[in-house]
């Protein structure tokens, strides 16, 4: 048994004894063609590629590896588009982290000055636009490769549901005096509008029986409060009355996100927590405060050390933290083995995302609130997360692993107690995956995303 535990608190488990575990990455398409991605395709075994026919009748013809919910067919990902990428971007992402992770060289410094702080604004302008499309481009690709190092024995199927180019900000005008009855008709609206495409990509991961579902992307709900209040002539409102109006607006998205989410019960939704740095508790973003037995809502952590500054939280909204600063993944290039560093929320809901496909492929019969239960429990507790999420702690694979060994032979809550006992805490960092906090002069993800629901 000693030795037992000692395999599975290495994470070496043999192909033999797992089932792979379907992972689906709603986002912005994955690039399967990059090193790192090639054999972890989901491949939907009932269509037959390129033959133009819905073999398996299920209204998507040729979904091989997921399917566009933007454009409504098979294709998930854009390679042509590298083709209009300078390469030269790629520098702007590795100076970066080095910066904000605090092992910058001179060099670096140079570069920063000369590159960024130098330019002239409409050149910073041109060269944000860059990086955030870059970001955009890259960010499905990047949360994948997150998953399939972690899980690599793990199947991945894209759900693409925002374009490689953000449609412009879309401007709400009326003229003023709208009452409650108004603002909640408007509330709703936007809940439909935001709902409509995440429910037919929930729909899809139950027919495709998805196992664990990655959501890097959310609206800050805070913005659309501010515009509502607006309307109603209150142009400078204080902290409480925005997050009371922010809450009345994520009453309707909670409904119906709760709605999607349901309709999929198979499925475990690991939901990053948003990058803004506040308390969702206070302020909800969607779809991250929607709670059900079947969600799991990921901060991002500085290693085992700290809560990643630019991390939402909220200890009755966000239920654990996963490193999230300077993590290293696959991105989209022309020769297909690029690797960057990118941080954000993004980054450590996909190590959830990939730790709970383990623990899936480990005991095949664990229910997601089950699989939500395992991750939870079995946390390193650090005192500086006790009021920032509900688990007051930073995953802890090895632990996890070792549980869900344990559960095929025992109580799932003596198969947790079990793995405390064997298994100690992380060391400083995890999974020795690097990272870097994301920046809105450099990419502002935070936006994309709030354009990607909207």
């Amino acid at each position: 048994m000693k030795t037992n535990l000692l395999i599975f608190a290495l994470g070496l488990f043999l192909p033999v004894f797992s089932q792979a575990a379907r992972v689906a990455v709603t986002d912005s398409g994955t690039d399967f063609s990059h090193a790192w991605l090639k054999s972890h395709a989901l491949i939907n075994e009932k269509e037959i590629a390129g033959n133009r026919v819905d073999d398996d009748r299920n209204g998507k013809v040729d979904d091989i590896t997921g399917w566009n919910f933007v454009d409504d067919y098979s294709r998930v990902f854009f390679s042509e588009h590298l083709e209009n990428i300078n390469e030269e971007i790629f520098k702007y992402f590795e100076v970066i982290a080095r910066i904000q992770g605090n092992t910058q060289t001179e060099e670096d410094k140079k570069f920063w000055q000369d590159n960024v702080l130098n330019l002239k604004p409409e050149q910073k302008k041109a060269l944000v636009a860059q990086l955030n499309f870059y970001g955009e481009y890259a960010h499905g690709t990047h949360v994948s490769g997150i998953i399939a190092k972690i899980s690599p024995d793990s199947k991945i199927m894209s759900a693409r549901v925002f374009a490689d180019t953000p449609p412009e900000d879309q401007q709400v005008t009326a003229s003023g005096g709208l009452k409650d009855k108004v603002t909640g008709m408007i509330y709703k609206m936007l809940a439909a509008v935001t709902n409509g495409t995440f429910e037919k990509v929930a729909g899809y991961l139950a027919q495709r029986q998805i196992d664990v579902a990655n959501y890097s992307l959310g609206i800050s709900l805070q913005n659309i409060a501010k515009l509502s209040l607006g309307i109603q002539g209150i142009k400078d409102p204080t902290p409480e009355q925005l997050s009371a109006e922010t809450k009345k607006l994520a009453v309707q998205y909670e409904i119906a996100g709760k709605k999607w989410i349901s309709s999929s019960p198979g499925t475990l939704f690991v939901i990053a927590a948003g990058n803004d740095g506040l308390d969702n508790d206070m302020l909800p973003t969607f779809p991250a405060n929607v709670k059900l037995p079947n969600t799991i809502t990921v901060a991002a952590s500085q290693g085992n050390a700290s809560l990643a500054s630019f991390s939402n939280y909220g200890i009755l909204s966000v239920d654990i933290a996963a490193p999230g600063v300077a993590i290293m993944s696959s991105v989209p290039s022309l020769h297909g083995n690029k690797l960057l560093p990118m941080s954000g929320t993004s980054m450590a809901s996909p190590y959830v995302a990939g730790v709970a496909a383990k623990v899936k492929e480990l005991n095949p019969k664990l229910t997601p609130a089950e699989l939500k239960q395992v991750l939870m429990e079995t946390v390193d507790k650090k005192d500086w997360l006790k009021a920032k999420v509900i688990s007051a702690g930073v995953i802890n694979p090895p632990r996890a692993y070792v549980a869900a060994e344990n559960s095929k032979n025992m109580s799932l809550k003596e198969a947790i107690q079990s793995a405390q006992i064997a298994v100690k805490d992380q060391n400083s960092t995890l999974m020795a995956l690097p990272s870097l906090p994301l920046n809105s002069v450099i990419m502002d993800m935070k936006k994309i995303a709030n354009q990607v629901a909207l």
